[in-house]
């Protein structure tokens, strides 16, 4: 059993569970979304992405690709949240 194989496995698996515990709930309901598992679910997507550039097959760059987008999701979600708030301040 390779071990590098066992880890990436692990943060794959671990992000994708962080990630469906985080959306899961009532989207209106801020109580079904801990801050915590929002940056729990951050960081370790972060690190699995991370870890994607290590594999130099054609479905690890799909791979890579999606995870690339995903984050690019997760950090801007925040982002636009905060925009839409400004600007309806302003209105």
């Amino acid at each position: 059993m390779n071990l590098e194989k066992v880890v990436f496995g692990f943060f794959i698996v671990l992000a994708l569970t962080l990630n469906f515990g985080f959306f899961t709930g009532d989207i209106d309901n801020p109580a079904h979304h801990h801050a915590f598992e929002l940056f729990a679910a951050l960081v370790v997507s972060l690190i699995a992405s991370v870890l994607k550039f290590g594999d130099r097959t054609h479905l690890g760059a799909i791979f890579l690709a999606t995870s690339l987008v995903a984050d690019l999701h997760w950090w801007w979600r925040p982002f636009s949240g905060v925009m839409r708030r400004m600007s309806a301040r302003r209105a």
